[in-house]
């Protein structure tokens, strides 16, 4: 009556071995823990599933398809019950520790202004001075087009150029900015245009920024072509390079502009990873723009799609798509 228990066999056949795995990958000392999250620990199924199927145990899989959706028949025992279950178990015991970077607000942005320009005037050698001018662009990019950090270093030199007389010398004047690549969620490499006011209500210097950025890839570097920001190689900045220079100005704000950031804040949970988009949507909702507005900008990259723009459409294309919602677009951040 009582099926029997026990393997005569001595085999892993419901994935110990990736859990055990699993477990000394948890003891490694984390972020925001002594020891990582789930989040991180799941990975081990992932690299262990694929080195499994790209290994011995790959075998001509079984395919059933219904109605769009494909299933695969497999024996890698990460996708089996036991370890699935484990996984779910590990998670409810452990827990989540989780940190959202502390948003930006237009004082701090402001702030920020104040300290960059003073220490901009003070430097002597073109390349801290660069560094200075490109830190500004990408924390006034972030905020005011609501964008992730990662998204940010994805500004095209040659995009920006094509319409740039056009759009700052418009009635309304603006800045289009013009980022190609791949994001997240997203197959195939994309154009996105996305418009930023110039003038905003708490007249944010976006436009001096921009200008002294670009004479100096224009008229010193002879450069209008390639990223925006670029090394010395040409190659694509990433973003972790003006992450020091966030620490180190936001460190003088909260010495010289007493209240901007609040008493008892960290200054290290400030990231330009994210810290502008989340600040952006703060503004925006504090300043009452509808939620359509709000929702076109945070998910502009699935209005594009909806319109047609599909991987390998040339930026010309893009941009007039874009342009007759540029209005509305811009007064998402017109307010800030």
């Amino acid at each position: 009556m009582v099926p029997l228990m026990g393997c005569p066999h001595l085999e892993d056949r419901v994935g110990m071995a990736p859990a055990i795995l699993s477990l000394v990958a948890s003891l490694r000392k984390g972020l925001y823990a002594d020891h990582l999250q789930w989040a991180s620990i799941r990975k081990t199924r992932s690299w262990y599933s694929n080195a499994y199927k790209a290994g011995a145990g790959y075998q001509n899989n079984t395919v059933y398809s219904r109605t769009g959706q494909t299933m695969v028949a497999t024996t890698c025992p990460t996708d089996g019950p036991w370890f699935t279950n484990f996984m779910r178990g590990l998670k409810l015991r452990q827990g989540e520790i989780t940190k959202q970077d502390h948003p930006f607000t237009s004082p701090i942005i402001l702030a920020l202004n104040h300290v960059c320009e003073l220490h901009w005037t003070k430097l002597v050698d073109e390349k801290d001075k660069a560094d200075v001018e490109d830190f500004m662009v990408f924390v006034l990019m972030e905020f005011c087009g609501d964008l992730r950090g990662e998204e940010v270093t994805l500004l095209s030199l040659k995009g920006l150029m094509t319409f740039w007389h056009s759009t700052v010398s418009a009635e309304v004047p603006y800045v289009m900015l013009t980022l190609h690549g791949r994001f997240k969620g997203e197959t195939g490499l994309r154009w996105h245009c996305i418009p930023i006011p110039i003038r905003t209500k708490s007249k944010l210097p976006v436009l001096k920024w921009f200008t002294r950025a670009l004479r100096r890839r224009t008229e010193t570097d002879g450069r209008v072509t390639g990223w925006f920001f670029a090394d010395a190689a040409l190659k694509r900045r990433k973003m972790s390079y003006y992450e020091p220079m966030l620490q180190d100005h936001l460190q003088s704000v909260k010495e010289d502009y007493r209240g901007v950031i609040p008493d008892g804040i960290d200054i290290e949970g400030y990231s330009l990873r994210r810290s502008g988009r989340s600040g952006a949507h703060t503004e925006a909702t504090n300043n009452k723009v509808p939620i359509e507005v709000v929702t076109t900008m945070g998910r502009w990259r699935k209005r594009e799609l909806a319109r047609g723009t599909q991987p390998g459409m040339p930026m010309t294309q893009v941009y007039l798509r874009v342009r007759n919602a540029v209005p509305t677009l811009l007064s998402f951040a017109s307010d800030f």
